[in-house]
């Protein structure tokens, strides 16, 4: 891309920016859509995760109650 030089004191037009932001604008946005789609599949992974995570201690949780009443109900037999 050429750059040309403007003589000093010469200033620019609205219509010379209007297409440089477009650019800027055109050249940033792949990259927030880029960002998003990456965060939205790490978010996905931690969610596997997390339930993952709970369905496990829900079950160890489901044994060690289990465990308890049968200890309970012993201890309520032997004191009948």
């Amino acid at each position: 891309m050429e750059i040309h030089h403007r003589p000093h004191g010469e200033k620019k037009g609205f219509r010379e920016y209007v297409p440089e932001g477009l650019m800027i604008f055109i050249a940033v946005s792949p990259g927030f859509v880029a960002e998003s789609i990456r965060e939205k599949e790490t978010d996905n992974h931690k969610e596997m995760e997390y339930v993952g995570s709970y369905i496990s201690d829900l079950q160890q949780d489901s044994a060690s109650l289990q465990d308890a009443l049968k200890a309970n109900n012993f201890v309520l037999s032997v004191l009948d």
